[in-house]
């Protein structure tokens, strides 16, 4: 791949533009428990709320230059529609270029934005995702490439109400799955995604949030049923709100 010292410079201004607040991560262990009571429920202790660390990736085409202003473009476009600024985001990866003609480029820049977001919304629709190789994802945040929505699992709430608790994005083995949890029970943490309740509430319209297992690898996914659509099940995470 060419770089031209007009692109170094570039890259230098998107990093600039986009400088940093790390990305907080816990150490992997063993695999979350699986019992019959809440998994990942909060501990009775007040814990610290943990950030919210979106990873986006930015694609751009056209003459080599181009393209990677192109793909800048598209990361501040996302970054401003989740309610980061950009010195919440820092360039982690890119510009990486493919040539597609000879004067057609397309380039591809990653960076993470992390801290607290600005949102307006009160709510953000907790998805879930399917990837090429039946792996699933739930998040109210970006689609990574090669995946899709399967569908909506219901609302998180943007901030705390009461009655409510966090909700995590946690990886065990490269396997995604939701944890009330700050420390993700041991494993990796990705991302607060929004708050919801540890117990049914009786005022306000929700469903269960299940922890769910499919296949010989136990693959984590979250649903609505009680009988995780036929699959094992790791117990219920709490309530979420329908709206």
């Amino acid at each position: 791949m060419r770089r031209t010292s007009r692109l170094r410079t570039a890259l230098l201004a998107l990093t600039a533009a986009l400088a940093a607040a790390a990305t907080a991560a816990a150490p992997a262990g063993a695999v979350p428990a699986t019992g019959s009571a809440a998994p990942g429920a909060a501990p009775a202790a007040a814990a610290a709320v943990g950030p919210v660390n979106v990873h986006l990736t930015g694609i751009g085409g056209g003459p080599q230059n181009i393209a990677a202003a192109a793909a800048y473009d598209s990361l501040s476009r996302q970054a401003a529609e989740f309610g980061f600024s950009g010195s919440q985001c820092r360039v982690t990866n890119g510009p990486v270029y493919q040539q597609v003609t000879a004067v057609y480029w397309q380039a591809m820049i990653k960076a993470t934005c992390s801290g607290e977001p600005a949102v307006s919304a009160p709510t953000r629709s907790l998805n879930r995702l399917i990837g090429p190789n039946g792996e699933h994802i739930s998040t109210v945040w970006n689609v990574p490439p090669g995946y899709t929505v399967e569908g909506s699992l219901g609302q998180l709430y943007t901030s705390p109400r009461e009655g409510t608790v966090p909700l995590y994005h946690c990886v065990v083995r490269k396997d995604n799955f939701l944890s009330g949890d700050v420390n993700c029970e041991g494993q990796t943490y990705v991302s607060r995604l929004g708050w919801f309740h540890p117990g049914q509430p009786a005022d306000v319209g929700t469903l269960p949030l299940m922890r769910c297992m499919v296949g010989k690898h136990r693959e984590f996914f979250e649903s609505n049923t009680t009988n995780c659509e036929g699959q094992a099940s790791g117990g219920q995470l709490g309530w979420i709100f329908t709206g």
